[in-house]
């Protein structure tokens, strides 16, 4: 026995460092599966947030020589407009608005270039109309003051109250950065957040992607870092939401409210993220609507769209008053039929607006397809919903989805659904669709579709034409009826199909559709008064 012992040992000594092994290598792959989200603090020692800009489109002042200039850079954060070969010296010795401090914020003045019609904050007369670089401007409070009212008042105008929308401001003297990171990838994250004094205080996290609406998402992210505190505002074309989100977790006690700026697609990975981060408070979430479509801002009232004038202040006064209401949210899961043998994987999306099958998602998939393509095609909103009418108009004469009611079959509520000759088949959670088409209400005495009754409004669509006559109200959907859970059986071959505006070409498979929870979505006062 004593010479098998020594190879007895060595074997299991081999096997428990291999389970050892296993273990380590599964929780490492864990950790790095979960994603580790953090508020990214820009650090200003290093200088000003630059954009160039070819030309400025009112009269404007070098912040260092005073020279009158028609291009330069513009900082996104501060607002100072310097000369090209200026933004060094810039850099040097014009401080950039703070994302924290020790103490107390000041007013942080900005010298020249104010905004038109700018009244002093002192004496109430007009400042800043001399054709000069003159009177100065709080990137916090945004008051102005003429030179001679705030060298009289010195010792009076020293702290600052965040002006009129202070309770939508992280105060810098309430934010502790933190140094994180290895040698060589080292960066500042926001590491705490202290609760200011006020009890509406309810801090407004900005999410938007720069390079969205051609390019319109550059000039609003740049417009509410100069309002709010800097780290309040995240750009989706550097990071995920999740980073912004985390604002959520540094105060956790209390309701933030984020401004989701894009179309539907973006406002469903932001509430999709809000899904996965498990907040203690929901965010309570608005749009500032970027894209072509955007029904689910036409449903919450605020609007079909914006361009690149965006009035801020209104846009604040109008989440102000805004009240508070819930979105259902809806799974639908697909579980395709075997191939070859092999059973398929169930594949699980989450839907806000509407799904669909037939017609009106081969429109979106074309429409999808070619813009992958050519991007450059696709520049503004105008311009998406000409490619749509034109993929619309091409399938009047090609009709693909004919005998789509031969292929699928529709049951609600467990209970199977005749259906007639169709193309297209819409399940509706709100009233909007197709960009703003509202074909559930349309004739009398017709049950009102709401986003947050736990239904959902099933039609149906005749043809191409049929979708033409919807949007210009001179025909009705195919009412099938409301539900609370709908399932769609494909067995006649591939059909396309789309979920909140994502298409693809769908297989044989079952669909099912049923109620997931319910979001936090702030509904503008004009809403509210429009269901009244």
């Amino acid at each position: 026995m004593l010479p098998i012992m020594p190879p007895l040992i060595g074997a299991v000594v081999y096997v428990s460092g291999a389970v050892i092994l296993t273990v380590i290598i599964c929780q490492i792959y864990r950790c790095r599966r979960k994603r580790h989200y953090e508020v990214p603090a820009r650090d200003i020692s290093k200088g000003h947030r630059w954009s160039m800009v070819d030309a400025f489109d009112k009269p404007t002042y070098c912040a260092v020589s005073g020279e009158n200039i028609s291009h330069g850079a513009f900082c996104g954060s501060c607002g100072i407009c310097v000369n090209d070969h200026n933004m060094k010296e810039a850099n040097g010795n014009l401080p950039c608005k703070a994302l924290a401090s020790k103490s107390e914020v000041t007013h942080h003045w900005v010298h020249g270039n104010l905004p038109l019609s700018s009244r002093c904050c002192i004496c109430g007369e007009l400042c800043g109309i001399r054709p000069e670089l003159c009177d100065f401007r709080c990137c916090w409070c945004q008051r102005t003051i003429h030179e001679e009212c705030r060298h009289e008042n010195a010792g009076y105008i020293q702290i600052c109250d965040l002006g009129a929308f202070k309770d939508f401001i992280v105060p810098p003297h309430r934010v502790e950065l933190k140094l994180v990171g290895f040698k060589g990838r080292r960066h500042w994250k926001v590491g705490k957040v202290l609760h200011p004094s006020s009890e509406d205080w309810r801090p407004l996290v900005v999410i938007a992607n720069r390079k969205s609406g051609n390019y319109d998402g550059e000039h609003i992210l740049q417009v509410f870092r100069g309002l709010l505190n800097p780290a309040q505002v995240i750009d989706l074309a550097d990071m995920p939401p999740g980073n912004g989100l985390e604002w959520a977790h540094l105060v956790p006690d209390v309701t933030c409210r984020v401004l989701v700026c894009g179309g539907d697609g973006t406002v469903g990975w932001v509430l999709s993220a809000i899904d996965n981060l498990k907040f203690r408070k929901l965010p309570e979430v608005c749009i500032l609507p970027l894209g072509t479509g955007n029904d689910l801002s036409r449903v919450l009232g605020w609007g079909p769209g914006y361009t690149r004038e965006v009035d801020v202040t209104y846009i604040l006064n109008q989440i102000k008053t805004a009240r508070v209401v819930n979105l259902d949210r809806w799974k639908v899961e697909i579980n395709s039929q075997k191939r070859f043998g092999i059973p398929s994987r169930s594949k699980v999306l989450i839907m806000n607006n509407y799904a669909s099958i037939g017609v009106d998602a081969l429109v979106a998939l074309n429409f999808h397809k070619h813009r992958e393509s050519r991007p450059s095609l696709f520049g503004s909103r105008f311009i998406n919903k000409f490619w749509y009418f034109t993929y619309g108009t091409k399938d009047v004469l090609e009709r693909e989805c004919k005998d789509l009611h031969q292929k699928i079959v529709l049951e609600m509520d467990d209970k199977l659904i005749s259906l007639p000759d169709l193309e297209g088949v819409v399940v509706l959670n709100i009233g909007s669709w197709g960009g703003g088409c509202q074909p559930w209400g349309m004739g009398k005495d017709i049950p009102k579709s709401r986003y947050n009754d736990g239904a959902l409004e099933v039609m149906g669509i005749y043809s191409s034409f049929h979708i033409a006559q919807m949007q210009v109200g001179l025909a009705e959907p195919l009412r099938l009826g409301q539900a609370s859970k709908v399932k769609i059986i494909l067995f006649g071959g591939k059909a396309p199909m789309q979920v909140d505006g994502e298409p693809w070409e769908q297989r044989p498979a079952e669909i099912t559709i049923v109620y997931h929870n319910h979001a936090r979505m702030l509904a503008s006062l004009a809403s509210q008064q429009k269901a009244l």
